[in-house]
């Protein structure tokens, strides 16, 4: 992976003001993914929006590692239900 779409955890960590313990404990439960390069740990830029989705539900919310992985779960599962509502009605409109 080129390091032009990686983002350093150190560095994001300190311009969103939280430790670097929290991005750890993240990926050791799975809600993130996490690349060792040189010494040095990154994330991948698209998981950028989740990564400020999950400090968000965390500090405004309060809510725990656990809370989290479902809320995401449960996002998931509603994407692929709207993508196969979406699916299903192109279908139908060929019958109509």
């Amino acid at each position: 992976m080129e390091t032009q779409e990686l983002i350093i955890v150190e560095v994001f960590c300190q311009e969103y003001e939280i430790e670097v313990n929290f991005i750890r404990d993240l990926e050791a439960f799975g809600l993130i993914e996490t690349i060792v390069q040189k010494e040095q740990r990154y994330f991948d830029k698209n998981q950028l929006a989740t990564i400020e989705k999950i400090i968000r539900l965390h500090n405004d919310l309060n809510i725990n590692k656990e809370g989290i992985d479902i809320i995401l779960n449960l996002q998931e599962k509603e994407n692929q239900l709207l993508e196969e509502i979406k699916y299903l009605r192109n279908r139908l409109g060929l019958y109509e």
